[in-house]
């Protein structure tokens, strides 16, 4: 854990906001500039020369970008050895984009109007056209790696396994590369021949999960959605509009050349639907994690000898407390970074009105503390709402809601 260290004497790390097969991220802020960041640090097992090359790619193709609807990179260090840590690391520091997942909005609202989220598409695609005139096909369009900004600002975020056209693909010709529910057959089937309407097929998946609330095939096991996609055996689009319809339909168009050309074009019939140029409108989204306690631990953070302190479901599950900073959430088969405590895999009723990460429990010497960290549903504390960056202690009782899962603190001598 980088909590409470400084990297290069200046991005000071406050919180770790989750982790993945590739990285762990941190939320840090710059000591030259005032600005929060998002530290993106490579385990360690993987690094090795073959996956340092993509890590380089990710850093080289994001210089090159400067857009609005794109994640902008600030710094990278590349095995280098921190003196504070007395670790050899290898990260890239980037911009901390505020808000909310796609992927969480749309689990947790349902699907968006049509207006709503065709303006998400035009900017994702607004996007895709600076990406593709640089020549790099992204490759892991989702809805995990788009943000929604409080101002209803979409951005395309993780350039981990981008391509671009000078670049040779790294990966193995016959290792999948990508999310599986977003890839088009020649991605499945060809990894390294893939050209950037692959990125708007992904594109168009996300379009129609958006308006569906549901991806369009809805197995979890690999093979069978493999298969399905490879044989172009999708579920169809309903309940929209007939121009939205064919739009989506020549967006993931099972062969290539059938397909929309251009991020382009999806730009312009996109504005031919809408009328003209419009932005979302999600006006109730709640906070975003902005606020986040700006804390650096201790030895007093270190679990204490005594009481130990967990929480218990209306159903009797007790969920031990077993380090000093939790976080409560819900994972999702789409997504390998899970929560601490995770509601879904327990089976605990309910668990879907939890966000991913939707709060946290922490120590501060001996007393426990919690944080809403810009949950969709909100987290109460005694049937009071409590605001996201706000931190409020914890004491035998206390029932904590997250979203409509209710858990009771309790802390016994064992």
């Amino acid at each position: 854990m980088l909590t409470g260290h400084t990297l290069r004497c200046r991005y000071r790390i406050y919180d770790r906001l989750g982790s993945g097969g590739a990285a762990t991220v941190y939320l840090a802020r710059d000591a030259q500039t005032g600005q929060m960041v998002i530290v993106k640090v490579v385990h360690p097992h993987l690094v090795d020369d073959q996956f340092m090359g993509r890590f380089r790619r990710e850093i080289e193709l994001l210089q090159q970008l400067n857009n609005p609807y794109i994640i902008r990179l600030y710094d990278w260090a590349l095995r280098e050895f921190e003196a504070e840590t007395q670790q050899t690391l290898s990260y890239i520091i980037a911009e901390f984009v505020e808000g909310h997942t796609l992927a969480d909005i749309v689990d947790t609202r349902g699907a968006l109007s049509e207006p709503d989220a065709l303006a998400i598409a035009r900017q994702l695609a607004l996007g895709l056209v600076d990406i593709h005139n640089h020549g790099i096909v992204h490759r892991d369009v989702k809805a995990q790696n788009i943000m929604i900004t409080p101002d209803n600002q979409a951005k395309l975020i993780d350039f981990g396994i981008a391509k671009g056209q000078n670049h040779a693909t790294l990966t193995d010709p016959s290792h999948f590369a990508g999310t599986l529910y977003y890839a088009p057959p020649e991605q499945i089937l060809e990894a390294h021949g893939v050209d950037h309407r692959a990125d708007i097929y992904a594109l168009g998946i996300v379009l129609y999960e958006m308006l569906m609330a549901s991806l369009p095939i809805k197995s979890r096991e690999f093979g069978t959605v493999a298969s399905k996609i490879i044989s172009g055996d999708l579920d169809p689009l309903t309940g929209v509009s007939p121009e939205v319809e064919s739009l989506v339909s020549d967006m993931i168009a099972y062969r290539v050349e059938n397909r929309i050309a251009t991020a382009g074009e999806v730009v312009r019939r996109i504005e031919k639907i809408l009328g003209g140029i419009q932005d979302p409108s999600l006006s109730d989204l709640p906070p975003s994690t902005t606020a986040m306690l700006m804390r650096v631990p201790s030895e007093a953070t270190k679990p204490p000898s005594g009481p130990s302190c967990k929480l218990v479901t209306m159903t009797g599950l007790s969920i031990p407390l077993t380090r000093p900073d939790m976080v409560i959430g819900r994972s999702h088969p789409r997504d390998s970074a899970t929560p601490d405590i995770d509601l879904w895999t327990l089976g605990i009723e309910d668990a879907r009105t939890a966000s991913r990460r939707h709060c946290r429990i922490f120590q501060n010497g001996a007393d426990y503390f919690i944080e809403d960290l810009g949950s969709m549903n909100g987290t109460f504390l005694n049937d009071q709402q409590i605001q996201a960056g706000d931190t409020h202690p914890l004491k035998e009782g206390d029932r904590v809601t997250a979203g409509r899962v209710q858990l009771t603190f309790s802390c016994s001598d064992d």
